[in-house]
C-alpha cells in the first residue's frame, strides 16, 4: 500500500506543477522552463549517486514537501521555483515507479488522475496551488504531511546503503559522467511517464478542454471525465479483448478525436481514459537504452511540450498525438498482462473521490447578478481583452476579472481573448466561471482552437444572437438585446487583426442599424486604415467622445503601450460616462461606458 501511495501522492503534485508550468510565465519563458526543469531531471542522476538508492527517494519525498508548501506562497512563485518543483516532483515519481513496479505505478497514476478530477471540480478547475485561502492551504499542507509522513516512513524501514561518498569521490565521478544514473544498458521505460501525465493534465483529463470541445458546461464535461478516470481504474483489473496492439491502436485514434473532432470529444475522451492505464502499464517494463538520468530529463521534455503553451510552426493536434504513440508504441511491443488483482478497493476509492464533487458543487454560494434595470432606453457596457484570465504578473487570476465587472455596473459585458480549457490557463473555463457567478447569458464565440475566443455576457433578454468567422482565425459574438422599455439594441464584439478582409467581414456582421454597437480588441490604431473604413461605415468612437481630454488619447493597452481598443456607436447612439479602469488583471486596460439610444 506504501509503494502505490507513494506514486499517487508524487502524481497528484506533478499534475499540478505541470499545469502551473503552462501558466506562471508565459511563452517568453517557454525555453528557459525546458532548460531548467531537464537539467534539474538530468542531475538527479549524480544526486542519486551520492545519496544512495536507498536514501534518494526519502530525500526527494521530503524537498517535494518542501516545495510544494513554498509554491503556496504567490511571491515566491518565480520560473526557478515552478521549475525545480516540477523536476522534483517528475524524479521523485521515476524513484517511485521503480520501487513500486510497472503493476502498481499503472494503477496509482488512474488513482491519482481520478484525484485530481474531484479536487479541482469544486473549485471550478483551480489548482489549490492557485487557489489560496483556506481551500488552497489546507490542500497544499495535506500533500506536504503526507509526502513528509512516506519519506519518515521510508528513511526508518529502508537499510542504509552506508555512508556518504566523500566529496572528492563524486567530484572525480562527476568529471568522468560515471554517476549519471546507477543503472545502466537498459532500464524499464518509466520516461513514458512523461507524455502520459502531460496527455492527462491538458486534454484527457481537463473538463475546461472537454466542454470546450464539445460545447458542454464544465459540470457536464467533468461528470463525463469521471467517467473515464473510473473505467481506467477499473479496466486494470478487467481482462480486455483483442491482440496486444488493440488497446495501444484504440488509445492513439481516440486522442486524435479528441483533438480533432469535436462531435466525438466526448465519447472519444472517456474511451482514452478507459485505456490509457492499461497502456501505461503494458508500456512501463519495456526495457529501453540509456542512464535512468536520462530516462529522466527525456521524461521532463516530453511532459513539458504537451503542457506549455507553445506556438510550434506544426498543427496543434502533432505533440498530443506523439505522446500518445510513444506508450502506444512501447505497449504494442510487450505480451498483453494479467489483469491486477484486488480490484474493489480501487474501484470503490476512485467512485467516492469522485462523489465528492457533486457534493461540494451543491455547497456554493448563490450567483450575485447583474443589474437588468435599463429604462429609459439607455445601458452600461464594459468590452475588456482579458489576456486568457492572466494577470500581468503570469498568475491565472480570474477572481480580478469578475471583480472588474461587478464594479463596471455593467449590464452587456463584452470579452476577448477568453479562455476555456486551454493550455496556457492551466484548462480553466471563464465562460462557465462566469456564468454562475453573475448569473447571466452568455454568447461564446471560438476561434479556430475552440479553447480561446470572445464572448458577450449579459443580464437582458437576449432576442437574437448569432457567431461566425472573421479571417485569420478569428472569429465575431453578435446579440439582439431587448432593453426595460422594449427598445431593442445589438451588440457585436470580436478580437481583430490587421487584415483588411478581417474588417470588411466584422463591418458585414456589425449591419447598418442603427442602435449597434460595435466593441472589443480591434488591433489597429487611430488613423490606421482599418479604423478608417469603421468610421467610413457611419461609426463613431466613445473614446473620442469623451469628456476628460486626458481619457481621448490614452493607450487602452500596456506592454507595449497601444491604443487598440475601441468602442464604436452607429448613428442613433450616443455615448456618456466613458471610464478606462487602471488594472493589472489584464495587458488591456477594460472600457465602460453608459450607451444611449437615441
Amino acid at each position: 500500500m506504501t509503494r502505490t501511495a507513494l506514486a499517487v501522492v508524487t502524481t497528484l503534485v506533478l499534475l499540478e506543477t505541470l499545469r502551473l508550468t503552462g501558466t506562471a510565465f508565459g511563452d517568453a519563458a517557454t525555453a528557459g522552463t525546458l532548460l531548467v526543469v531537464a537539467l534539474a531531471a538530468l542531475g538527479s542522476g549524480p544526486v542519486a549517486w551520492w545519496l544512495g538508492r536507498r536514501r534518494a527517494l526519502p530525500a526527494a519525498l521530503g524537498a517535494l514537501a518542501a516545495l510544494r508548501l513554498l509554491l503556496q506562497i504567490p511571491a515566491l512563485r518565480g520560473l526557478l521555483l515552478v521549475a525545480l518543483t516540477t523536476a522534483v516532483a517528475l524524479v521523485t515519481l521515476l524513484l517511485a515507479a521503480h520501487r513500486a513496479g510497472p503493476r502498481r505505478t499503472g494503477r496509482a497514476v488512474a488513482l491519482a488522475v481520478a484525484a485530481d478530477i474531484a479536487l479541482r471540480l469544486p473549485l471550478d478547475l483551480l489548482d489549490p496551488v492557485r487557489y489560496g485561502g483556506f481551500p488552497g492551504w489546507s490542500a497544499a499542507l495535506t500533500l506536504a504531511v503526507v509526502l513528509g509522513a512516506l519519506a519518515r516512513h521510508l528513511h526508518r524501514t529502508t537499510p542504509s546503503d552506508g555512508p556518504l561518498r566523500p566529496p572528492a569521490e563524486a567530484a572525480r565521478a562527476l568529471a568522468t559522467a560515471a554517476p549519471w544514473g546507477e543503472i545502466r544498458g537498459r532500464v524499464p521505460a518509466t520516461a513514458l511517464l512523461g507524455p502520459a501525465l502531460g496527455l492527462y493534465a491538458t486534454v484527457l483529463a481537463s473538463p475546461g478542454y472537454l466542454g470546450a470541445q464539445a460545447g458542454l458546461s464544465v459540470g457536464v464535461a467533468g461528470l463525463w471525465v469521471a467517467a473515464g478516470a473510473l473505467l481506467g481504474v477499473a479496466a486494470l483489473s478487467s481482462p480486455l479483448p483483442g491482440p496486444r496492439w488493440a488497446a495501444p491502436v484504440v488509445l492513439v485514434v481516440a486522442v486524435l478525436a479528441v483533438v480533432l473532432l469535436p462531435w466525438a470529444a466526448v465519447p472519444a475522451t472517456v474511451l482514452a481514459l478507459a485505456v490509457l492505464p492499461v497502456t501505461l502499464r503494458r508500456a512501463l517494463p519495456l526495457p529501453l537504452p540509456g542512464p535512468v538520468a536520462a530516462h529522466a530529463a527525456a521524461a521532463a521534455l516530453a511532459a513539458l511540450l504537451v503542457t506549455l503553451p507553445v506556438q510550434p510552426p506544426f498543427p496543434t493536434w502533432l505533440l498530443p498525438t506523439l505522446a500518445a504513440l510513444g506508450p502506444a508504441w512501447a505497449a504494442s511491443r510487450l505480451a498483453v498482462q494479467a489483469p491486477l488483482p484486488r480490484p474493489f478497493l480501487p474501484v470503490v476509492l476512485a467512485t467516492l473521490l469522485l462523489a465528492a464533487p457533486p457534493l461540494a458543487g451543491a455547497l456554493r454560494a448563490g450567483p450575485e447578478p447583474l443589474s437588468t434595470d435599463t429604462a429609459g432606453g439607455m445601458y452600461r457596457l464594459l468590452s475588456w481583452n482579458v489576456h486568457q484570465a492572466r494577470a500581468m504578473d503570469g498568475e491565472l487570476d480570474p477572481q480580478a476579472v469578475l471583480d472588474t465587472i461587478r464594479a463596471s455596473r455593467a449590464q452587456v459585458v463584452l470579452l476577448q481573448e477568453v479562455p476555456r480549457g486551454r493550455t496556457g490557463s492551466a484548462g480553466f473555463d471563464l465562460v462557465d466561471w462566469l456564468e454562475r457567478r453573475l448569473d447571466v447569458t452568455a454568447v461564446w464565440s471560438p476561434e479556430r482552437d475552440r479553447l480561446s475566443g470572445n464572448v458577450i455576457l449579459t443580464s437582458l433578454p437576449v432576442i437574437d444572437s448569432e457567431v461566425g468567422d472573421l479571417a485569420s482565425d478569428r472569429s465575431y459574438a453578435a446579440a439582439d438585446l431587448r432593453l426595460t422599455d422594449g427598445e431593442t439594441a445589438r451588440v457585436v464584439t470580436a478580437h481583430g487583426s490587421p487584415f483588411p478582409e478581417v474588417f470588411e467581414n466584422l463591418l458585414r456582421a456589425t449591419g447598418d442599424g442603427t442602435h449597434t454597437v460595435l466593441a472589443g480588441d480591434l488591433n489597429a490604431e487611430p488613423g490606421s486604415a482599418e479604423i478608417d473604413a469603421v468610421l467610413a461605415a457611419g461609426l463613431h468612437s466613445a473614446q473620442d467622445e469623451a469628456h476628460d481630454p486626458e481619457l481621448r488619447d490614452r493607450d487602452t493597452a500596456v506592454g507595449p503601450s497601444r491604443r487598440v481598443d475601441w468602442v464604436f456607436g452607429a448613428r442613433d447612439i450616443s455615448f456618456g460616462d466613458f471610464a478606462l479602469t487602471d488594472t493589472d488583471a489584464s495587458d488591456h486596460l477594460p472600457m465602460a461606458v453608459t450607451v444611449y439610444l437615441d
